[in-house]
Parts: C-alpha cells; structure tokens; sequence
C-alpha cells in the first residue's frame, strides 16, 4: 500500500507498508546494518535511482553518521548526502534524517528527508512501515517546479522508484529464514 500526502509545497510524505516473511528482529538488523543499503538500496535497486556509495559500515544506533551517494533519474547529476540516526529502537523503529544536495554551483539542489521505517509482528512475519517525508527544499530541479511535472513527480515517480527499494529490503531481511528451509 502506498499513501502520499502532498499540497504542492516543499513538504512532502509517502508511506509505503508492506509484509515480510522476516520476524522484526531480522528486517531492523537489516535496516541497522548501514552495509546492507547498499545492497537492496544500490545494486538491486533501479539504475537511475540508487545508492551508489555509502561511507558507514555495523549496526547503527542513535547518534550514528554515514555519508552516501546516488543516483538521480533522468539527471547526470547526483545526491550527496549526510545522514545521522535519529531513533534506533530495536526491533520497532528505525530512523535516520538525510541532508541532501545535488547539482551545480547556482542551481544547487539542496533537501532535508526523513526515513522512518516502523515494524510490527504480523503473523510469523512483521509489517513494516517506511515513511519518507521531504520537510525542506531549495531550488528544486525542473520536474518538482513544472505544474504538471511536478505533479507527476510526486505523487507517482517518488513512489514508484521508492516501492523497488523496499520490495528489496523486504526480501533481504527474509532471506536468511527462506535458506534454512
């Protein structure tokens, strides 16, 4: 399931909500384990939009920074962002905020994200909750300014690219479960 919820300004939130066959415990060691993010957050992530480095490595824990790089679609540019956890709550919150630039001089883009993922049993798996909020922009690129792009942009390719990353987190955190069987 997904849910936006945008008025046409810099603030912005999706939620996206899906199962995993993983307990709790198992999705938030994926989640803190800064090194997986560049497994179903990059490679197995779209190639327009993805991590493309990340500089942090273990389990993260309130007060944890890491600096990351990625992809942007239909932009040569890229993000370059510093992020530091803000709640680590094992096994049912994990959050981090992002500060985000990218582009040139002038036209730089610069953003402020919040990730929150929740994670609550469900069955023998969890239900996890990934909550991305925008509370800060500045000079943003054409297709967040643009009427209809815009639009378009936010309530449809934000989401869209953004589901693929959580399919993979999702599957990453069951996977170990699905080899002992």
């Amino acid at each position: 399931m997904t849910r936006v919820t945008w008025d046409g300004t810099a603030s912005y939130e999706m939620i996206l909500d899906g199962h995993s066959d993983a307990s709790p415990a198992s999705v938030y060691a994926v989640l803190s384990d800064l090194s997986t993010h560049l497994d179903w957050g990059g490679r197995r992530q779209r190639r327009s939009f993805r991590l493309t480095s990340l500089d942090a490595s273990g389990p993260a824990a309130v007060g944890t920074e890491f600096a990351s790089t990625g992809s942007i679609p239909m932009s040569t540019a890229h993000w370059s962002d510093r992020s530091v956890v803000v709640l680590a709550d094992a096994p049912t919150v994990f959050e981090f905020h992002t500060e985000s630039v990218a582009g040139r001089d002038r036209r730089r883009t610069r953003a402020r994200w919040e990730h929150r993922y929740r994670i609550v049993p469900e069955g023998n798996g969890s239900r996890v909750s990934y909550r991305l909020r925008r509370t800060s922009i500045t000079n943003p690129p054409l297709r967040m300014r643009a009427p209809l792009m815009r639009t378009m942009t936010h309530r449809v390719m934000i989401p869209f690219f953004c589901r693929r990353g959580f399919a993979n987190l999702l599957d990453a955190a069951a996977a170990p479960a699905r080899a002992e069987v």
